[in-house]
């Protein structure tokens, strides 16, 4: 999965759709996720010196940790940006973005599940204007969703309304694998979720759930009546001066791109294991993954 670029930092790498959500919350955040089937990179992580000493010394260190994390987990190239309180301690841009072509800090990137924390801020500021409460229920803008009368959009934000997460269903990487560059549609994503059982009932437990997301964007599209990339542009992206984060309706990367590639497909496709495969993902259609408009 690639990722398109915002004012943070992460990874280009070759990686598992379920591994790249983890790795874009663990960097966005500063912390490990809770997932208790952590990836091999969070490890790592864990395991690495904290970073103390002059802003030299610290961008020395910082370095070190992104050289280590790609040679161990064989990640082709990295951008990366640290400050604290502020003060910028590092931005560097590691390895190759395609053979021969190095990685540089200007290049734009998928910003994979970063995006939750835009949607979850433009429903915060929405709240502080009064406009919703967190406790408003979503069937007074999506009365068709099952148990609509009962999920609020606390539940959605919060990952607690108990639709079942679409990108866990295995019909999404068959067809997936078949055609990685499929427009995918909102309505698909949520069929997708309501043909397997809940998992919980509303409010009852967490899982980590991209319908929520899906369903929490239809809903601020209502409540705004707005796109979602025009309300997030107003009230998040604009406000944060993230002038290189954007949304596009198709999979177009703003250039200069940075490249990505994956042997995602090799068991899909049949390729025996131990065999060289790599293919460029750099436009793979990212519409399956995350609410229309925030990614």
């Amino acid at each position: 999965m690639s990722v398109q670029r915002t004012d943070r930092c992460f990874l280009a790498v070759p990686l598992t759709r379920r591994v790249a959500v983890a790795m874009g919350l663990t960097l966005a955040s500063g912390a490990l996720t809770a997932d208790s089937a952590r990836p091999a990179f969070a490890a790592t992580l864990r395991q690495s010196t904290p970073v103390a000493g002059q802003p030299g010394d610290r961008a020395e260190a910082i370095v070190a940790i992104a050289r280590d994390i790609m040679e161990k987990q064989d990640v082709k190239a990295v951008i990366l940006r640290v400050t604290i309180d502020g003060q910028e301690i590092v931005t560097e841009a590691l390895g190759e973005s395609m053979t021969g072509v190095p990685a540089t800090t200007e290049m734009h990137f998928r910003n994979g599940a970063v995006a939750f924390f835009y949607v979850a801020t433009l429903l915060l500021r929405l709240v502080d204007q009064q406009v919703v409460t967190l406790d408003d229920t979503i069937d007074a803008w999506l009365p068709d969703l099952p148990d609509a009368d009962q999920v609020t959009l606390r539940m959605l934000a919060n990952l607690t309304a108990g639709y079942p997460d679409f990108v866990q269903n295995p019909k999404l990487s068959q067809e997936l694998y078949a055609d990685p560059f499929r427009q995918w549609t909102p309505e698909e994503q949520i069929a997708l979720s309501l043909s397997t059982p809940r998992i919980f009932a509303p409010g009852t437990n967490w899982d980590y759930s991209h319908t929520d997301y899906v369903i929490l964007g239809q809903a601020l599209e209502k409540i705004t009546g707005q796109a979602l990339d025009v309300a997030l542009q107003e009230q998040v992206l604009g406000p944060m001066n993230l002038r290189n984060t954007v949304a596009w309706s198709t999979p177009q990367i703003s250039e200069p791109a940075l490249h990505a590639f994956s042997a995602e497909r090799r068991q899909p496709l049949g390729i025996p294991a131990g065999t060289p495969f790599l293919e460029e993902s750099t436009y793979w259609n990212p519409s399956w993954s995350f609410a229309q408009g925030a990614i």
